[in-house]
């Protein structure tokens, strides 16, 4: 019998080996390509969606998540997509980062999530004016179509294509928009049927768009420090001298986030935005803002250990980072 217990968890752990392994294992077994979906992959994902939304996991981790997710999808498709299969998607959902803006992180990060929960997912890639969108909806026939933008210059642009949709044949398509400069307001003032604020309560907002989910609460936007309840180290009794285990999480060679721990707890903590800045612009300039090409070049630097609480650690290790940084 497929241990689906286990697949959810080497997603959850970003082992992408083993999830490919544990899908063709399921198959074997006779099991359907629809239950896998639901019962490994889907489930998974969704336990990482979770932990995501309640700053549990970060970034890097969860798009580490949706590459492993995406190695079990990759041995699924074929059959998915077979005729006579039968559609288990939650929806169908156009992504597009407006014109004028090539930024496209977080909007690669929507897309594996919504795969992940479900969705069959097209992205239309950077700088997609009204026109692209139109001929992209005649082709895929979407139930949403989902815009992000990064400069407050380019995110007016989203209005162009809400105004372009608002005509008959087209207004039951939901529009949704993300992104840094967007705000619920923004969203009110252009007639947007919604605005997520991060990847996870962006895919809460197409479930419900669709029927599958409730409707999602106003969340404030994630910031870069530890919650609380990883805040609370010092409450532990620990010997004099006692040392934390630390890992820097890298994109090629730009550091992303620092993860210290010990026996009692873990602390992770997202380095500013100006890091997530530097990667994206080498990840455009090289070419490798797309997929897989971005995600490959994630990588955990080696183990090593301080003395210190984890969160003194972890917080003395991004310190040095930001100071070691041109």
């Amino acid at each position: 019998m497929p241990d689906y217990a286990l697949m959810n968890q080497c997603i959850y752990e970003g082992k992408a080996k083993e999830v490919e392994q544990l899908t063709i294992a399921a198959l074997a077994e006779g099991k359907t390509a629809q239950e896998i979906l639901s019962d490994g992959l889907i489930a998974g994902m969704s336990v990482v969606g979770e932990d995501f939304k309640h700053n549990i996991l970060y970034v890097p981790e969860v798009l580490i998540s949706a590459r492993a997710m995406k190695a079990g999808m990759a041995v699924l498709k074929p059959l998915l997509s077979a005729k006579g299969a039968v559609d288990t998607s939650a929806g169908r959902l156009l992504m597009g980062t407006v014109r004028g803006d090539l930024h496209d992180i977080g909007k690669n990060l929507v897309c594996m999530m919504a795969e992940g929960a479900g969705f069959q997912v097209k992205d239309i890639g950077v700088d997609q004016s009204i026109e692209k969108f139109e001929a992209a909806t005649v082709d895929f026939k979407p139930d949403i179509i989902g815009m992000s933008a990064l400069l407050t210059t380019t995110m007016t642009y989203m209005k162009v294509v809400i105004d372009g949709f608002d005509k008959p044949g087209r207004d039951h398509i939901k529009m949704a928009i993300g992104g840094a400069p967007i705000s619920q307001m923004f969203a009110d003032e252009i007639g947007a049927d919604g605005y997520g604020s991060d990847a996870s309560s962006a895919v809460d907002l197409f479930l419900w768009f669709v029927g599958k989910g409730p409707q999602p609460k106003a969340v404030a936007r994630r910031g870069v420090t530890a919650p609380a309840a990883q805040t609370t180290t010092a409450a532990v009794q620990r010997a004099p001298g006692s040392k934390a285990k630390y890992q820097i999480l890298y994109w090629q060679d730009i550091p992303s986030q620092v993860k210290a721990w010990d026996d009692f707890d873990e602390v992770k903590l997202d380095l500013p935005h100006r890091f997530a800045d530097r990667i994206d612009a080498e990840a455009q300039r090289l070419g490798l803002a797309q997929g897989d090409n971005y995600l490959n070049q994630l990588r955990w630097g080696d183990e090593l250990e301080r003395v210190g609480l984890p969160g003194e650690v972890a917080a003395a290790i991004r310190t040095e980072l930001e100071n070691a940084a041109p």
